[in-house]
């Protein structure tokens, strides 16, 4: 009998990711008000965040590994003992919260209110 192999972390935010657009968005109002919101911040930002494109793999492994990943609002969250990688699913960003200080950090784990330094584009998995 062949072993089931575990979703690494894209595979499961993409579908959640998937589900929110195709389901969740069309039949209720709320998640189709936070689809619109996430979508005109993409709008705004998105060019930025292609500067810094990430592999959610790497960063969940690196910040959260062995998270519990669970859907909070628009956001799909990793969270691990210290550090919450927060995926937005409409607009393909991530953020990286850390408990202890309770701010967004860069990928070095330095807490920032730079906004250029704690947004990352998810690369595709053909990007990967």
């Amino acid at each position: 009998m062949k072993e089931k192999q575990l979703s690494d972390s894209k595979e499961l935010y993409s579908e959640a990711s998937r589900y929110f657009v195709e389901v969740d968005v069309q039949q209720n109002q709320i998640d189709s008000e936070r689809y619109e919101r996430s979508k005109q911040r993409e709008e705004a930002y998105n060019d930025l965040w292609m500067n810094n494109s990430v592999n959610i793999n790497e960063i969940v492994d690196r910040f959260a590994p062995h998270a519990k990943a669970k859907r909070h609002g628009v956001k799909y969250e990793f969270e691990g003992e210290r550090y919450i990688v927060k995926a937005d699913m409409p607009s393909g960003y991530l953020r990286v919260f850390d408990k202890e200080t309770h701010s967004y950090v860069n990928l070095d784990g330095n807490p920032s209110i730079n906004l250029d330094s704690t947004h990352f584009k998810i690369l595709k998995r053909e990007e990967m």
